[in-house]
């Protein structure tokens, strides 16, 4: 994968205020930025050939607890 500037473009998406902050100081105890943190989502995601992890419904993951 290419790590030049050039390569890059800009990705621009909308999330609340607060989800914003909260996610800021999580990633930032884990010494990351947003920036960051959302690139190796995406890398991740494609390494994995989709999403990341398991999405599941809330009651699903409540049966599984049980």
């Amino acid at each position: 994968m290419s790590t030049d500037t050039n390569d890059k473009t800009m990705f621009a998406m909308r999330i609340s205020k607060q989800e914003k902050s909260q996610l800021k100081r999580l990633y930032a105890d884990l010494g990351l930025d947003l920036s960051t943190a959302v690139n190796l989502f995406f890398r991740q995601s494609l390494v994995e050939n989709g999403l990341p992890f398991q999405p599941m419904r809330a009651s699903s993951r409540e049966n599984k607890d049980n």
